[in-house]
């Protein structure tokens, strides 16, 4: 079963990240905008891709895990200094976005709406 873990902010993502560094199985990451107090997103890609990329989930190895980060308001992300967008390992352009943590394996915006694509990226290993 895949162990997903939901996170808030650069911080949070970066301490999680660090202690599943370590860990065996691979690492699947989505990044998605800040979600308000009704739960709705400001990012309609986002909106559109979740139910796509949970429902794909099922696809992913058994020890994997899949983490969720939202990456905050949206004045926020829109800031070219915004740490999700300069970091090396996770250079962000678009969201959301759908990675295989430290390897090439990335989709983003309406891509991440995509079953088929997602679905691939949950299977494939190499």
């Amino acid at each position: 079963m895949v162990v997903t873990h939901n996170v808030k902010g650069w911080d949070e993502f970066s301490k999680k990240m660090e202690e599943l560094e370590n860990g065996n199985g691979s690492v699947h990451v989505l990044f998605s905008g800040g979600k308000d107090e009704n739960g709705e997103s400001w990012c309609p890609y986002c909106v559109k891709a979740e139910p796509v990329i949970h429902n794909a989930l099922k696809k992913a190895p058994d020890n994997s895990h899949f983490v969720h980060v939202d990456v905050g308001e949206r004045s926020y992300w829109k800031d070219l200094n915004c740490p999700f967008r300069k970091d090396p390992n996770t250079h962000l352009v678009f969201l959301p976005t759908l990675l295989r943590w430290k390897q090439a394996q990335r989709l983003d915006g309406e891509k991440c709406s995509n079953k088929d694509l997602v679905e691939m990226m949950f299977e494939d290993e190499d």
